[in-house]
């Protein structure tokens, strides 16, 4: 007998102290936090894609004109020449490109994804691709070298003064389309530097690095015409050879007739 109740009253303090490690979790009043779940969504996404072939030797405007949305454009490989402006107006996507090879570009259209209100709609566009022909010889192609004895740059106006510099005068006539380059025989040498000075001195336009690989390009359209100077000079204190070409679109060209559009 005395045995028995031995082992039931050790059975009894197992069992209170299960219960007290079953109800321990509990035992401050709070459940179990639940495990966050992961929130889903699934939708469409769709982009305009294009091909036209452009060739070299040609300037090319692209303008494309959306419904109702903000376009977003890509191409590749060639991209799109800065002009200085916003690329978009509005509704209204407009640029140049001036391939350097012949072959299919690969533009891309979709909406601006800042445009809140978009939503899941979609909206209508047309693409237009205008080829502008180019001159055959070039206004200027000429090759120089920067030295350190060349004088330095002092602009007229008292700003934008820099190290050595050469000067090329050209004839530029109002509202025609130049694109300007200027191309260092080594980039690890010169990194050249491009302004062009319209009367007084006054700088127009200036570029750094917008022909790739440490090459200035411009493209620039003056409102006046008339002798204007091209200033090479360079970023800090290099000195090379280089090559500065201007091309210029035919006399009085403008966009075709009848551009391409899809």
């Amino acid at each position: 007998m005395h045995a028995i109740r031995r082992f039931r009253r050790s059975g009894a303090v197992f069992a209170l102290g299960a219960g007290l490690l079953v109800l321990a979790p509990h035992a401050g009043g709070q459940p179990p936090a639940k495990e966050a779940k992961a929130m889903t969504a699934a939708g469409q996404v769709k982009v305009g894609v294009h091909r036209f072939k452009m060739e070299t030797g040609k300037l090319y405007l692209v303008k494309v004109e959306a419904n109702g949305f903000t376009p977003n454009v890509g191409l590749r490989p060639a991209g799109f020449i800065s002009t200085g402006e916003n690329f978009v107006q509005g509704d209204t996507f407009q640029a140049y490109v001036l391939p350097r090879e012949t072959r299919d570009q690969r533009l891309t259209v979709l909406p601006n994804t800042d445009d809140d209100e978009l939503d899941t709609q979609l909206f209508d566009y047309s693409v237009t691709v205008s080829p502008i022909p180019m001159a055959k010889q070039p206004l200027l192609d000429e090759k120089s070298k920067l030295a350190a004895s060349d004088p330095p740059y002092k602009n007229p106006n008292g700003t934008g003064d820099r190290g050595p510099h050469k000067a090329f005068t050209v004839n530029f006539k109002a509202g025609q389309v130049y694109i300007i380059t200027v191309n260092a025989d080594n980039t690890r040498e010169l990194d050249p530097y491009l302004q062009v000075e319209g009367g007084g001195g006054k700088v127009l336009a200036q570029d750094d690095d917008g022909g790739g690989d440490l090459n200035s390009r411009l493209f620039f359209k003056p409102k006046r015409g008339g002798e204007h100077r091209l200033i090479v000079t360079a970023v800090g204190k290099g000195t090379g050879g280089f090559n500065v070409k201007v091309i210029t679109t035919v006399a009085g060209a403008a966009p075709a007739d009848e551009p391409e559009k899809k």
